[in-house]
This record gives structure tokens, sequence and C-alpha cells, in this order.
């Protein structure tokens, strides 16, 4: 698996890393992601426990809504209410790239497909991931000022503490974007 960051900043938080790491459980031992190895939620599907959450969302716009509303229930039970701004930003603009760019295009209907989003917590960081069938990387434009797109993964890059993408053998794509956790909150 090739890991990729996106981050470039000066100040990088996660200098000689690839991805944050986000904690010593199982789920999260793989450097930024929680394990693929269970089974993806169906569609409206969600778990959240202390450390990890997750819903399965489709590819329809109406997901971008589900995946900014689950991000705020989620930090607000973890007690990061003050974290959901940018988060709910940075989520929108990742699942709405998966919605646009990720579509299956071969192999079964489109309702055998779905985008898992998850997030995972440690005392420093907030990881917020969106795996995609896709293998295409996340492509970032310099759009102009009038264009209509193309402002996502700036976005992301501007409102996140770092971000990246990894391939995932047979499973497509995990994009993700990590959030530190304000010192008073943790």
């Amino acid at each position: 698996m090739n890991a990729h960051s996106a981050y470039s900043r000066p100040d990088d938080l996660f200098t000689g890393l690839t991805r944050p790491y986000v904690g010593s459980h199982a789920h999260a031992a793989d450097h930024g992601r929680w394990s693929l190895s269970t089974p993806p939620l169906p569609i409206g599907h969600h778990v959240i426990d202390t450390a990890t959450a997750q819903h399965g969302l489709g590819f329809h716009p109406a997901s971008v809504k589900v995946a900014r509303d689950f991000t705020g229930t989620v930090l607000r039970g973890w007690g990061l209410d003050t974290m959901a701004p940018d988060a709910r930003l940075v989520v929108s603009e990742l699942v709405t790239n998966a919605c646009r760019h990720a579509v299956p295009t071969v192999g079964g209907s489109l309702s055998q497909w779905s985008i898992q989003f998850g997030m995972a917590r440690d005392e420093a960081h907030v990881t917020c991931m969106v795996v995609d069938p896709s293998r295409q990387p996340p492509v970032r434009n310099d759009p102009t000022q009038y264009a209509e797109g193309g402002r996502g993964l700036p976005l992301i890059d501007s409102f996140s503490s770092g971000w990246g993408w990894d391939i995932i053998d047979g499973r497509g794509k995990v994009v993700w974007a990590a959030f530190a956790v304000p010192e008073t909150a943790a």
C-alpha cells in the first residue's frame, strides 16, 4: 500500500509521517484509518463508539448532508463541539469529491457500492476518512476566479491540520483529513 501525504505547509504537524497516527487501538493501528477487514456498512447504517465512528453512504448529493450532520453529532458526543465547523466543511468536500469523482462504472449496479465515511480520534487528533471504490488519486486544481468548481482540495488543505490519500488493494482508496484537538479538549 502506498501512502500519500498532501500536506505541504511548513508548520506540518506530521513532519516525517505520511499519515497521522490516530492511536493504539487495533482499528486505528494502521496509521490513520480504521481496519477495512470489517465488512463495509450498508448505506444508511452507522456505528459510534468512544474512539471511532463509521457511516455507510450512497453516491448521491444527499450523502454530503448526512456526513456533515453525522460529523457534528459524533464531535458533540466526543465533547469536541468547537471542532465541528471546520470538520463539517472538510467532510462536505471529501464526500462531495467521492460522489462526483469516484462513482463506480463497472462491476454491478450502483446500489451495490457505497462510500464508507469514518472518524477516529485520540488525544491529539481527529481524523476523518472517506473510502470509495475508485483507485484514482485526488487531483488538486488551481481554479480561476470564476470557476464553478475545483476548490475542494484547497479548502481541505486550508481547514485541516493535514490530509492525504492511500490506495487500498482491491478496495479503492481512502482520502483522509486530520484535525488537531484543541488543548482545552485534550
